[in-house]
């Protein structure tokens, strides 16, 4: 069972990166207690967004909790509590595409698409890796992914 996960998303400059998270939250994000970041709790056994930018690169995950060695090898990331499972690594214009992709589906309902299985989000990245965030596509896997989880479709 994997649990839930806490991003500490930079607030002032104390750190060498900014971070914007987006995810199936189940607490309004809380400062932290030195006030220099905002801690994101994102629910156990979803998929979240991590988008990085350092000073001279960008990268963007898909990731969530790291369960046990099937996931692979364990990863760490700046602003995180536990090691992550890592679905998706996006460099260049691979982020762009992801945040074109995450955007068509979250228009609608800003968390419903979080609340899909691991199995959309890995067959997401491929589709974004081989072939970019085409509307109709990222749509059609969408609505494949509701019919089997009894959720609503978007077009």
């Amino acid at each position: 069972m994997r649990h839930n996960v806490c991003v500490s998303v930079p607030i002032k400059r104390t750190v060498s990166y900014t971070l914007f998270a987006q995810g199936l939250l189940i607490d309004l994000p809380k400062d932290s207690e030195d006030k220099n970041f905002v801690v994101f709790k994102f629910q156990g056994g979803t998929v979240f967004a991590l988008f990085y930018t350092f000073a001279n690169f960008r990268r963007a995950y898909l990731a969530t909790e790291w369960e046990s060695e099937k996931d692979g090898e364990a990863t760490r990331l700046p602003g995180i509590d536990v090691p992550l499972y890592v679905l998706y690594k996006a460099k260049g214009r691979r982020i762009d595409e992801l945040k074109h992709a995450l955007l068509l589906l979250t228009k609608k309902d800003h968390y419903a698409p979080f609340a899909l299985p691991i199995e959309f989000w890995q067959k997401l990245a491929n589709q974004i890796e081989l072939y970019g965030s085409r509307k109709e596509e990222v749509f059609f896997l969408y609505n494949k992914y509701c019919k089997k989880s009894k959720r609503l479709e978007i077009a």
